[in-house]
């Protein structure tokens, strides 16, 4: 039985755009999700970066190379569920 788990990788984007329109916020929301899900964070690679260049559809996240654009907080929690469990 292979025991490895799938790692999960989260990008959110730190520039001053998606920064200022959301992910400040989103950010916080993540970090909060992952630290009630010790599973989750066991195999997770959570980074912020600079500017993906789609400011004008910001604020972006990456989830296991699927993009999310004009991400809410109100949408954040679900679409972790969503992606990681």
């Amino acid at each position: 039985m292979d025991t490895q788990k799938k790692q999960n990788v989260i990008r959110i984007c730190l520039g001053s755009s998606c920064y200022t329109r959301g992910n400040a916020e989103n950010l916080k929301i993540i970090q909060q999700y992952v630290e009630g899900k010790k599973e989750i964070a066991a195999t997770l690679d959570f980074r912020g970066h600079l500017c993906t260049e789609n400011c004008s559809r910001g604020p972006v996240i990456t989830i296991n190379d699927e993009t999310f654009e004009e991400v809410q907080t109100f949408q954040v929690e679900k679409i972790l569920m969503e992606k990681l469990g």
